[in-house]
């Protein structure tokens, strides 16, 4: 117990040996992440806020919601956004910002993915205004990706940073003081 081994701590778990995962990167990964996301979304979301009818007509022209819905998405969406990012900047609410940039990118990939698929050449509105054109759309839908993939990836060393979880020496996950 608390040897070490190859430079990392050491701990019983069980009655097998568990090495501590190497944290010396991951301690600074994930809050770059997280500001970074939190840049963005804050961004594109004070972008919005200050035009709201031409988010609007942006959210018009992707022709998936019904009118009466546009124009309260128009106003809230942005201060959303702006929410999102301000709970990554925070450790206590980090994880629920990462997870909330993550569902929402997921559904923006398939808005506009969507809009593609039925041949539709818009702006999508994520960072004000633009001419309208293809290929900055499948720009934007890999854009989703990434942020998609960076806040999935931000929540799981999260999560699995509250769960205190583990691999054992015979490689099968374990909780810490199990």
């Amino acid at each position: 117990m608390g040897s070490v081994v190859g430079g990392r701590a050491t701990r019983l778990v069980g009655g097998r040996t568990v090495m501590s995962p190497d944290t010396r990167t991951h301690n600074y990964l994930v809050p770059a992440i997280a500001a970074a996301l939190a840049a963005l979304f804050i961004y594109a979301g004070a972008g919005k806020v200050r035009d709201p009818l031409q988010f609007a007509d942006a959210i018009a022209a992707f022709a998936i919601l019904p009118a009466t819905v546009i124009n309260m998405l128009a106003l809230s969406l942005p201060v959303f956004e702006i929410a999102c990012g301000l709970l990554l900047l925070v450790p206590q609410t980090r994880k629920i910002g990462t997870l909330a940039v993550a569902l929402s990118s997921l559904i923006f990939f398939a808005a506009l993915l969507s809009a593609l698929v039925r041949g539709l050449t818009l702006d999508c509105g994520c960072f004000g205004s633009g001419a309208p054109s293809r290929p900055r759309m499948w720009l934007e839908l890999g854009l989703d990706v990434v942020l998609f993939s960076s806040s999935l990836f931000a929540y799981c060393r999260l999560l699995g940073r509250d769960n205190n979880v583990t691999l054992s020496a015979s490689g099968s996950p374990s909780r810490i003081g199990a």
